[in-house]
C-alpha cells in the first residue's frame, strides 16, 4: 500500500501546485460569467463531475466528481488529452465544500484547502482564484460517468 499512497501524495501535490498556476488571467467584469447563489451552485455541482484543463507547467486535464457526501475523486493526466485520463490518469481523492460561493477543496495528505471562487454558466464552469488572479474553465457533467 506504500507505493498507493506515494502516487496519491505526488498526485495530491501536483495538483494543488498546478490549481495555484492557472494561466489564464482574470477579466475584471464579465457578464457571461454570473455570479450564482450557494444554493443554485450546490445544485450544479453536487453528484456531478467536474472536467476541465489546467493551464500549468506542465500542463493537464482532470475530472472530479463531487459526491452529495462531501467526498471528491478525480484523475489528472500531463497535458493537453483528456480523452486519456481514465486511461493513464493518477488517482487522487478529498473532500469538498461550498462556501459562499467558492468550491473549497481539501486532498488526501494536504493540510490546506484550495478555495476558488465558482461561476455557472449552463453546463460550463470557471474556478477563479482571488489570490493569484488567475482562473480556469472546463464542464460539468451530471452524476460520475468516468466511474471514479
Amino acid at each position: 500500500m506504500h507505493g498507493a499512497s506515494t502516487i496519491c501524495r505526488a498526485a495530491s501535490i501536483l495538483l494543488v501546485l498546478a490549481i495555484g498556476s492557472f494561466s489564464m488571467p482574470v477579466r475584471a467584469q464579465d457578464a457571461q460569467w454570473p455570479v450564482s447563489s450557494e444554493d443554485d451552485l450546490r445544485k450544479a455541482i453536487t453528484g456531478a463531475t467536474i472536467t476541465g484543463e489546467v493551464k500549468a507547467q506542465p500542463p493537464f486535464n482532470f475530472t472530479e466528481f463531487l459526491g452529495p457526501d462531501g467526498k471528491s475523486r478525480g484523475k489528472l493526466i500531463e497535458c493537453c488529452n483528456p480523452d486519456k485520463v481514465l486511461t493513464n490518469g493518477t488517482s487522487y481523492a478529498g473532500e469538498w465544500t461550498l462556501e459562499k460561493d467558492n468550491l473549497c477543496l481539501l486532498y488526501e495528505g494536504e493540510e490546506q484547502k484550495v478555495c476558488w471562487r465558482l461561476q455557472v454558466k449552463g453546463d460550463q464552469f470557471r474556478m477563479t482564484d482571488d489570490k493569484s488572479g488567475y482562473s480556469g474553465e472546463g464542464k460539468i457533467r451530471s452524476g460520475n460517468p468516468d466511474n471514479l
